[in-house]
């Protein structure tokens, strides 16, 4: 674990983060909803923790202090992914998943990196400790053009036992890359969770959580043959999922550098 303070060094101003009252929707049932990429380019934050991390708290607060802030999407795109190395130490964390791990090292080794860590932010693929400056630099990305344009729909759908499913489709458009290949991948995403934590590092403490990945789908690799292409696909509600704080995320990776190209989101 890396005890690093970060909380107090992210500080972002209010108008970087104006809400778009236009683009605020939700789907319902039977109801098609469709959302493009910006021409710019968007943030794509990813978070490495865990609860069983006693340093990993403060991170967790960051990501909900953007939550209130009024995050809006066409912006920055967050994402907290629990794993699970930490579990081992007293206290299993619920929502960790091995995948989680296995991209957080993925990424590392893009990065050049020959351990892992928690917390550990990836901005947009990058290894990101510049806490500092993070106003600046998600100002410096969202100001550049995208070369990736995406469009996502999704229409929720109930089969004969019930079970509600989502239908996905992602366009997408790399006309104007220069790369021959991109990884395509679809992401759940869940606010308002919390733990009562009994045992390890954070035993005691009741630990909240926002943007927790409850599954990533992917990669699905489109090589340049041709500069357009649509992919689908179907999430299977689960039980456990409050429908009211789902988002759906997409987004498409360099899958040699791990820099993310561009992203896109709808809350459920």
């Amino acid at each position: 674990m890396n005890k690093i303070v970060l909380f107090v060094l992210f500080i972002l101003p209010v108008n970087l983060l104006a809400q778009d009252i236009h683009d605020v929707k939700t789907v319902t049932k039977d109801e098609m909803r469709t959302v493009s990429s910006p021409q710019h380019r968007v943030v794509m934050l990813e978070l490495y923790t865990s609860e069983g991390c006693s340093s990993c708290p403060p991170a967790d607060q960051f990501l909900s202090k953007l939550k209130v802030m009024g995050v809006n999407d066409k912006q920055i795109i967050p994402m907290a992914f629990h794993v699970t190395y930490w579990d081992y130490i007293g206290w299993k964390d619920r929502f960790a998943n091995k995948q989680f791990d296995d991209r957080q090292r993925r990424l590392a080794s893009k990065n050049k990196q020959k351990t892992i860590y928690t917390p550990q932010f990836f901005f947009s693929g990058d290894d990101y400790r510049e806490y500092a400056r993070f106003s600046e630099d998600v100002k410096a990305l969202v100001s550049q053009q995208a070369t990736v344009d995406l469009v996502l729909t999704g229409q929720v759908l109930m089969d004969v036992l019930h079970t509600d499913k989502l239908h996905l489709t992602l366009k997408l458009d790399i006309s104007k890359s220069k790369i021959n290949d991109v990884e395509l991948y679809f992401v759940v995403t869940e606010n308002n969770l919390s733990s009562d934590v009994s045992h390890g590092e954070n035993k005691g403490e009741t630990l909240h959580h926002d943007y927790v990945v409850r599954q990533i789908s992917g990669p699905y690799i489109h090589s340049k043959t041709d500069n357009q292409v649509e992919r689908a696909f179907t999430i299977i509600l689960q039980p456990e999922w409050k429908k009211q704080d789902l988002s759906i995320i997409a987004f498409a990776e360099n899958p040699h550098t791990g820099e993310i190209l561009q992203a896109v989101s709808f809350d459920y």
